[in-house]
């Protein structure tokens, strides 16, 4: 399994998260027409050790609400689910997940808000 499929399945599992969206974490773009809150999730890179194999990928989560309040909220949880997060889960030994940052945005066409939360994961695919 992908690790990107490993870490959405960690995040809804986590019980804050899935309060406040459910299953809607989507990978890369979201649905046609999207219910809100929601988290769209990517790989940013993922450079990997020749000889360990240990790859150090960089994740981002975006958490998008129709108020800043709830895309701040959101972002809280899915960095509290993932950051520090260590285990073996799907074929992969997650050895560490660290919180590197996050900004603020919002589109004044759409109204919607969102915050990018940007990860570091690293794992190593057993």
């Amino acid at each position: 399994m992908q690790i990107e499929s490993v870490l959405r399945s960690i995040l809804v599992a986590d019980p804050d998260v899935a309060a406040l969206i459910g299953a809607r974490a989507y990978q890369m773009h979201l649905p046609r027409e999207p219910t809100f809150p929601a988290v769209i999730y990517q790989m940013i890179s993922r450079p990997q050790d020749g000889l360990t194999g240990i790859v150090q990928a960089r994740m981002q989560y975006t958490c998008m609400a129709e108020s800043w309040r709830g895309a701040a909220d959101l972002a809280d949880a899915v960095r509290c689910a993932l950051h520090g997060y260590r285990g073996v889960r799907d074929g992969a030994r997650i050895e560490q997940v660290r919180y590197l940052g996050q900004h603020d945005d919002h589109d004044e066409t759409t109204g919607i808000y969102w915050i990018p939360v940007d990860l570091s994961v690293t794992y190593l695919e057993v």
